[in-house]
This record gives structure tokens, sequence and C-alpha cells, in this order.
């Protein structure tokens, strides 16, 4: 999983505004591009963009083409206090997914409500 994840600084008392916008959803659509999950977080002092996607982070981009970007992007010009910009990951970690076909577990043998007769007789 990539992500591209852009910090937006608030001006100060701009946090209501800003939830306001998020109210009213991404202004573009998200089902149509290629990250697979979006969130945004709020501090009193900035707004940090969350986008994730599969493949290499520099394909994850906003299409600065698109007119509804450029939109969205004048309402919220109000609440920033400086440029957005975009975070660099520095450190990640992530818990691993084994592998559903791999079992640690013993095998059942003769006597385990599971498993009976390993051999024949």
């Amino acid at each position: 999983m990539s992500y591209l994840v852009v910090v937006a600084p608030l001006k100060a008392g701009m946090g209501e505004r800003a939830r306001e916008l998020l109210a009213e959803g991404p202004p573009f659509d998200l089902e149509g591009s290629v990250f697979e999950r979006h969130a945004v977080h709020l501090t009193d002092r900035e707004a940090i963009f969350v986008f994730e996607g599969e493949g290499p982070s520099s394909t994850l981009v906003l299409s600065a083409e698109d007119p509804t970007i450029w939109r969205a992007a004048e309402a919220w010009q109000e609440c920033f206090s400086e440029r957005p910009r975009v975070a660099r990951t520095a450190y990640s970690w992530e818990r691993g997914n084994p592998s559903p076909e791999i079992s640690f577990a013993p095998t059942p043998g003769p006597g385990d409500s599971d498993g009976g007769d390993v051999f024949p007789p």
C-alpha cells in the first residue's frame, strides 16, 4: 500500500470551516480514482489529507486537470495559512497478515475430535 499525505496548515479559528467543508464530502469521485482509502485528520492548526492506493507512491497523485479539484482548492483556500505540502513517509510499520493457507496449529491425530485415524488401518 502506498500513501499520499498532504499537510495543510490552517488559519487560526478555521477549524469549524474545515469541518463544514469535510461534511460536504470529497470534491471528486473517489470510486473512479486510483485510491483505495482516503481520510482527513484535523488538529487545531492543520488538516492532514491521507490517500492510500496500490502501486508505487509516485503514481498516487491528485489530477490537476480535474476542474472539481480547483473548485475545492478555492473553497479551502480561505482556511489555509500556508500552501499545503506533501509529507513523505519517514517510517512505517504494518502488522504482517499471515496466509490463511499456512497454519502453525498441531495436526489433528487419533483421538482428536477433528482428526480420527491419521493413517488407515
